[in-house]
Formats: C-alpha cells, structure tokens, sequence
C-alpha cells in the first residue's frame, strides 16, 4: 500500500457508520474522517481476516456510494481513496 495522507489535504472528522463492499461480502465498519479525495475506515475488532486491499467500494451512511482504492492501512485504520473524483466531489460538496 502506497503513502500516509497528504497533510495538505483538508479533512474532517467524520464518525458515521459504513459498509465495506468485497468480493463474496460485505462488511460493517465505521469512518473516522473524510475528505475531497478519501476517507478514512475504523475495521472493527475481529477483521483481521479482512484483506484491505479486495475493498472495492464503501457505502457510507445518508451519504452516498463510492467505488475506492487503498492508500494505507495501520493497525485496524484504513485510508481509502475515492477512484473517481468527480463524482466524489460533487456528492461530498453538498454534504459538507
């Protein structure tokens, strides 16, 4: 998994619950943050099994569904970003 966030990039914090989108599954999880370009992912305890990198999308609560990539992943905390940034944007715009 590539780089830490970019610390120039402005993100707020943002707990809201959220499902994880795998092949073959789904999970339940939480967010910690958000961004223009990501969001950040609390796994919950019990998900070490979980192979960060087969997450294709998250859908995050009374926000909306973006398809997503993995930037970085330290200990239960994964750094997801948005694969398409236009839509992300638009959708995130209005919500923040």
């Amino acid at each position: 998994m590539p780089q830490m966030p970019n610390e120039e990039e402005t993100r707020v914090p943002l707990r809201k619950s959220c499902t994880l989108h795998y092949p073959g599954g789904i999970l339940a999880a939480e967010t910690f943050n958000i961004s223009q370009k990501g969001v950040g992912i609390e796994l919950p305890s019990g998900s070490q099994w979980l192979n960060p990198a087969a997450i294709q999308s998250v859908s995050i609560r009374e926000i909306g569904v973006f398809d997503v990539s993995v930037r970085w992943k330290r200990g239960t905390r994964v750094g997801l970003s948005f694969r398409s940034q236009a839509p992300a944007q638009q959708t995130l715009d209005s919500y923040l």
